[in-house]
């Protein structure tokens, strides 16, 4: 309990850290997940969910098989974003996971000067390549890490970044589970092009995040305390298990300039899930729909 108490201690003091520079990759800061999405990413406490070694590198804990998750979102018009993860064991105490997450924004125009028709067509890109353990250090502890690379391309304009995440899930009873993580932990970057001169400082989409989940008998309910933007966010949300095949999620979400309310629902069958989540935005910003395909071998 020791040991719990000084990793939980310095996450929550990495808190009062301040953004040393201009945000970037806001594309990363995205809700992932149809499951994750659709109970409001509250989810730091959550296990065994392929996507959710990206909210905490120690949440891939009892898992026999290799499994994969592959995703799909669109916003508005011309942003979509890809993803493929995957989880596997490798020993009685360590399970291997990692992903990428590819985000794109098509057809931005480019000018020079005010014009009706502009000069060019230019695409943005940012891109993340994720690979980490977890390691099972009992049936009620289990700490994680994950390494990645981060890479943004803005038109001719382009820069990468190395990050980590690390992150702690503790079992307190058969009833309520703990995590706390902090990802996208890393230095700043710049985009160049060729001999031009080098954009400001781009700081990592850091997020550090600490929450609880309490389990009924065919209901989940979950909060989590997030800092992102330097910003305190609360994320709620909730599972029901409706039939043995389906089930049906909400979330809500703080403190968001944009968004509040997520729904979702899932459907298995076997060793086969289709996840869906919905997110109605406001400020005119439309809705989007994420969609999820997992499967296991």
């Amino acid at each position: 309990m020791k040991n719990i108490t000084i990793i939980l201690t310095l996450i929550l003091l990495s808190w009062t850290q301040t953004a040393i520079a201009q945000d970037g990759l806001a594309l990363m800061k995205t809700g992932h997940g149809s499951k994750q999405t659709g109970i409001g990413e509250a989810v730091v406490s959550l296990v065994n969910n392929v996507n959710g070694s990206h909210y905490n590198p120690a949440s891939i804990r009892s898992i026999d098989k290799f499994s994969a998750s592959f995703g799909h979102t669109k916003y508005w018009d011309n942003i979509r974003l890809e993803s493929g993860f995957f989880a596997a064991p490798l020993t009685d105490k360590i399970n291997l996971h990692g992903g990428i997450r590819f985000a794109s924004v098509d057809s931005l125009q480019e000018r020079e000067n005010p014009t009706e028709q502009p000069d060019s067509y230019f695409d943005f890109q940012d891109i993340s390549f994720k690979t980490g353990i977890t390691y099972v250090e009992n049936e009620k502890l289990s700490l994680g890490l994950s390494l990645g690379i981060f890479f943004e391309k803005n038109g001719r304009w382009s820069g990468s970044a190395f990050n980590a995440d690390v992150g702690i899930h503790y079992r307190a009873t058969d009833k309520i589970q703990l995590g706390a993580a902090a990802t996208n932990l890393g230095s700043s970057f710049q985009l160049s092009s060729g001999g031009d001169v080098s954009s400001n400082d781009i700081s990592l989409p850091t997020r550090f995040s600490v929450g609880g989940n309490y389990q009924f008998d065919q209901f989940f309910t979950t909060l989590d305390l997030v800092v992102l933007d330097d910003e305190l966010k609360v994320h709620l949300g909730g599972e029901a298990q409706l039939h043995e095949m389906f089930q049906f999620r909400a979330g809500y979400m703080f403190n968001y300039d944009s968004k509040d309310l997520s729904v979702g629902a899932a459907f298995t069958k076997r060793n086969i899930i289709i996840d869906y989540a919905f997110v109605p935005y406001s400020n005119y910003l439309g809705s989007t729909h994420l969609f999820n395909f997992t499967f296991s071998i």
